[in-house]
């Protein structure tokens, strides 16, 4: 941390790495129920091939990813890791742990599960 307590762009960066971003790609949908994004939404939203969503969504870090397409690639997730109003949103769904939301969504088995586990995997190394 900086001598005034708050993090530095690269430890937010860090701390929020794509799969995580990734997993909580969502948006509101009317009465507060939370609906995630796809791969195909991700793209649309930010700019960005769908290639380079499925690419950048199963990355541990952001080393491999232009400044660029990191931009584009957190839009599309409707989230901006340098926003504390963001970051603390994520936050209150991280406690839970459940991903409730992503099991409601169509892509749950073919998306989510597997972003899960490498997740999970980085976590524990």
């Amino acid at each position: 941390m900086h001598k005034n307590g708050k993090r530095s762009p690269w430890q937010i960066l860090t701390r929020y790495p794509p799969v995580f971003v990734r997993l909580y790609a969502k948006e509101r949908n009317g009465n507060r129920i939370h609906c995630a994004l796809s791969d195909q939404e991700v793209a649309i939203r930010g700019g960005i091939n769908l290639d380079s969503v499925r690419r950048i969504s199963k990355l541990t870090s952001w080393d491999d990813v232009t400044i660029g397409e990191a931009k584009q690639f957190c839009k599309g997730c409707n989230f901006d890791p340098f926003d504390y109003l963001d970051r603390n949103r994520v936050a209150a769904y991280t406690r839970r742990g459940t991903y409730a939301f992503l099991r409601r969504s169509s892509h749950w088995e073919t998306t989510f599960v597997p972003l899960i586990a490498i997740l999970q995997n980085a976590q524990n190394t």
